[in-house]
């Protein structure tokens, strides 16, 4: 990746680090991160074509920190990484392979609980609405029914994530988190391959996260007692 574009992506990422730190560093909050695994969901179309084709990717998240406070109020900043890889032959006979992949880094705002199941079992969930920036990284095979084979060697654009999520965990020992969560975007990807502007629908995502749990824990163990 060449510099100015990896600079270009990190600065905002520093920036929202910064923000969150001096934010919410003297608030007591319940304090979550987790890595998150999972399948992104969209379409994907071209002027010429006739139609549009449905993609499926991958997704991976690093949640660098989602805290939940006393009143309800949650808020949240994560790293995402989206990777979408589309193959088809359009109505002319033309061969498409689209590779698409785009690093995010976005807020969330929004609200949630967890309540005491058991000593060693809480159950909760959160309603976020996010938005971030994000740098997309694509390249297209592109080979004509006649044969004549097109490259299109990898470009870089950038993008503006907006949209709404929903998770749902449970914290074990009040310290390990599994969850599930699900996304949903508007966000479009405008890819350029020569005169052509592929279009990307980014709509949402299913995602399987585990982590730790850190903050307003009500037992602390010692010698003498067992959490």
């Amino acid at each position: 990746m060449p510099a100015k574009y990896f600079a270009a992506w990190m600065i905002p990422i520093i920036l929202n680090l910064i923000l969150f730190q001096q934010g919410f560093a003297q608030e007591l909050a319940e304090t979550r991160r987790w890595i998150g695994f999972g399948n992104s969901y969209g379409d994907y179309g071209e002027k010429d074509l006739d139609g549009t084709y449905s993609v499926k990717g991958l997704a991976n998240e690093i949640m660098m920190a989602h805290k939940i406070f006393d009143d309800g109020t949650a808020f949240g900043q994560a790293l995402l990484d989206t990777r979408f890889e589309k193959s088809f032959e359009d109505k002319d006979g033309n061969y498409h392979h689209v590779n698409t992949r785009v690093f995010h880094s976005y807020f969330s705002y929004g609200y949630g609980r967890s309540y005491e199941m058991t000593n060693k079992l809480h159950l909760g969930g959160t309603v976020d609405l996010i938005g971030g920036l994000g740098l997309i990284v694509f390249k297209k095979d592109y080979i004509l029914a006649s044969g004549q084979n097109l490259k299109f060697s990898e470009k870089f654009g950038f993008d503006i994530l907006t949209g709404y999520q929903m998770s749902i965990f449970m914290d074990l020992n009040n310290y390990w988190v599994i969850g599930w969560k699900t996304a949903y975007y508007q966000n479009r990807l405008y890819l350029e391959f020569g005169d052509t502007v592929g279009n990307l629908n980014h709509m949402h995502s299913n995602m399987m996260f585990i982590g730790t749990k850190l903050g307003l824990t009500d037992c602390v163990p010692t010698a003498y007692v067992q959490c």
